[in-house]
């Protein structure tokens, strides 16, 4: 037979068949295969993120975190490997951020931000920036979700600042705390406080350049911080630096009563006022209508001191009984002949009230007492006059 005769010759119907399974075959991968060349969005989209760690509190559904964070619950179930839209409390869960790492932005004002993953400033700052103003409401989320936390976030601002002179209000608006210092000192500490709170406080600046620093700390929940600072008043009147306290004779002014007996009893049989505490009267009335023996004398002023340790020196005959702020500090009340005594004493800075009480029996009659400032508490002493201090003869 030719070969023209088989060309003619119908196929068989086992050819029929093999070549429509093969069609079938072939359309079939072509339906199987077109869909894995363009993945569907969501999945191409899941392929490249960061993850934003939150940790679920009570009442959070996958629902309402997709709403919050910008995303979908099929995302949120593709990205942890959930089986079903059932989360639990405590559980922590990856929330997708698809936006590239921003470049560093030149400074944007005074402020120097700093933002940390913890609640107590601890470690290198996880973003740092420079920011216009205090005056943030964050919501839900955080200064920037690629880099910090939403909740159980801490920052720091701070800045040099030009004052006038005056009173000036720091006033915040703050969820959750807040602490703020000045020139390194804490004015405002509510650092420990969770939820809103408005705290204020005015504070007296001088003129000149101030460094300002605010603390911050986010809990749970909404997170924001305003803060305002406005000038309330001028600076008060300062008063005059206390006058350094007298140590010679001349250490008055002195309220003296003088009594008729040598008891204090019954009225002042005279008072007047005097400049000094150095008397010799040498057995002579003191004042009209006082004895010159068996006679009483109180002395008595209010003074200020600065902080410091001091030594009273009194030189007396007969008696003589000193009382500072009401305690008695010197003990000599006794007939006795001219003798020099001394007691040391530590003055807080302040006015102090010093009582001197003395009495005359008979023969000789003088008084005279000065102090001396040894020295700070807490620091070197002078040394203490000696045993027999050195009283120049009255003139």
């Amino acid at each position: 037979m030719s070969q023209q005769a088989n060309d003619n010759k119908p196929p068989s119907p086992w050819r029929i068949l093999a070549l429509c399974l093969s069609i079938v075959i072939g359309f079939f991968a072509l339906g199987v295969a077109a869909p894995a060349q363009a993945a569907p969005p969501e999945r191409a989209e899941v392929s490249s993120y960061t993850c934003l760690w939150y940790t679920v509190r009570p009442g959070d559904t996958l629902g309402e975190l997709a709403m919050r964070y910008n995303t979908t619950v099929l995302t949120l179930r593709r990205v942890n490997g959930l089986k079903t839209t059932r989360i639990y409390v405590g559980q922590r869960l990856c929330i997708p951020r698809y936006a590239p790492p921003a470049p560093p932005q030149p400074p944007a004002g005074p402020w120097r931000g700093e933002y940390w993953n913890n609640t107590i400033q601890s470690g290198p700052p996880a973003l740092t920036r420079n920011e216009s103003a205090i005056n943030f409401n964050w919501g839900f989320g955080s200064p920037d979700l690629m880099r910090v936390q939403p909740d159980y976030f801490s920052a720091r601002w701070t800045r040099k600042m030009n004052f006038s002179a005056g009173v000036w209000r720091f006033a915040a608006d703050v969820d959750d705390g807040i602490r703020i210092w000045v020139d390194g000192q804490v004015i405002l500490d509510a650092l420990n406080f969770v939820g809103r709170q408005t705290p204020s406080i005015d504070v007296p600046l001088a003129q000149g350049t101030h460094e300002i620093r605010v603390d911050y700390v986010e809990q749970t929940q909404l997170a924001f911080i305003k803060l305002d600072i406005t000038r309330v008043g001028p600076l008060p009147p300062q008063p005059p630096p206390p006058p350094p306290p007298d140590t010679g004779f001349n250490n008055g002014p002195w309220t003296v009563e003088f009594f008729a007996n040598p008891n204090f009893a019954g009225p002042a049989a005279s008072t007047t006022v005097v400049c000094c505490l150095r008397f010799d009267w040498n057995g002579a009335p003191p004042a009209p209508g006082v004895p010159g023996t068996f006679f009483s004398a109180r002395f008595n002023q209010v003074r200020y001191f600065p902080a410091g340790v001091y030594q009273f020196v009194a030189r007396v005959d007969d008696g003589i009984r000193i009382y500072l702020d009401g305690n008695l500090i010197m003990n000599e009340f006794r007939e006795q002949s001219t003798r020099t005594f001394t007691a040391n004493v530590n003055l807080g800075a302040g006015n102090h009230s010093i009582v001197i009480e003395y009495v005359q029996y008979g023969g000789t009659s003088n008084v005279s007492l000065y102090w001396d400032f040894l020295g700070d508490p807490g620091g070197p002493r002078a040394a203490a006059v000696g045993p027999v201090p050195y009283f120049p003869p009255l003139p």
